[in-house]
């Protein structure tokens, strides 16, 4: 494994974040990482994993309040997004989850960390906790992903064995390109972002790596993986928007069910932009989590607790 350090990203710096620094680049075993490593080096490690479409920026809201805090932040760009290598490799759940045991390694970053993933980064975040479970101390999911590929038109278009390449190309890319200009909204700093939009999609390799994104088990049924959750890590956050079209109520139901002991807090009327648009709750939500294990919640949102009246499985439910 051959580190890299702090050398420069090319034509690429922190967005809207705390700092102004060049990002790190780390050599690992499937290509160039691209990161940052903020915060004060004492501080208890938070790792954020962003979603499938929108790379390490997605977190621009968050870490500058994370680190204020005294957490030592870690966000990367996964494999085949943002800035980080699209190596010629599948890309499925494998890749993802070993990514991030690799870079944890290299950084060598000792202490379990507070792991903490939106929608497809939910997903992997519980993937890596399920089989890594001495490495989390906290598990944060915000609008993950359950099974998204079930009735999924699109995804299921880019599988079909010879209409797939050119439905990516000509059909699926700016259906992506539309949907991710929905999450950020009318947030600060919109058209920077849809300019580092446009540059991860003209990447060599993003459509073979989507296309492989698409077709693998990255985005198929993660049901197994949240129940050996529900018997593995205790202190879990799980967060989702009332208006959140992307990830379906009933997943969130049987979210709950799986892992009960999960604190769940639902935001009224927040789409699936929530790392943008309602970026104050968000981090409100994160930083009572993660400073205190039992959930110091603001007032807006409903939490939820297991309770002695509350059904099997299923923890009860109240207002604040």
């Amino acid at each position: 494994m051959r580190v890299l350090g702090a050398q420069q990203a090319p034509g690429r710096r922190a967005v809207g974040c705390f700092t102004e620094d060049a990002l790190s680049v780390i050599a690992l075993s499937h290509g160039e990482t691209h990161y940052e490593l903020a915060g004060p080096e004492d501080g208890r490690p938070v790792v954020l994993l962003h979603g499938g479409s929108i790379p390490m920026w997605s977190w621009d809201r968050q870490v500058p309040v994370l680190t204020r805090a005294g957490f030592r932040v870690l966000r990367y760009d996964m494999f085949g997004r943002g800035q980080s290598a699209s190596p010629p490799a599948r890309y499925d759940r494998k890749l993802f989850r070993g990514q991030l045991l690799e870079l944890i390694d290299a950084l060598a970053i000792e202490r379990p960390v507070g792991l903490v993933g939106f929608s497809f980064g939910g997903a992997i975040a519980a993937d890596f906790a399920a089989q890594h479970s001495e490495q989390v101390e906290l598990l944060g999911l915000i609008a993950p992903l359950v099974q998204y590929d079930a009735g999924n038109a699109v995804v299921r278009a880019a599988r079909l064995p010879f209409l797939g390449p050119p439905f990516l190309r000509f059909v699926a890319l700016k259906k992506m390109v539309a949907r991710a200009s929905q999450l950020w909204g009318d947030s600060p700093g919109t058209e920077h972002y849809a300019e580092l939009f446009k540059r991860q999609i003209a990447r060599e390799g993003f459509d073979r790596a989507l296309l492989s994104f698409m077709r693998s088990d990255a985005l198929g049924d993660y049901r197994e993986t949240y129940r050996a959750l529900g018997q593995g890590i205790r202190k879990v956050l799980l967060v989702w928007g009332t208006a959140d079209t992307d990830v379906p109520a009933h997943d969130i139901e049987f979210l709950r069910v799986a892992i009960a002991q999960a604190e769940y807090v639902e935001l009224e009327g927040v789409g699936h932009g929530s790392l943008f648009l309602a970026a104050d709750r968000i981090n409100q939500v994160l930083l009572g989590f993660l400073t205190d294990a039992s959930g110091s919640f603001p007032p807006s949102a409903r939490q939820d607790r297991a309770g002695p009246d509350a059904p099997e499985g299923r923890p009860a439910s109240r207002r604040s």
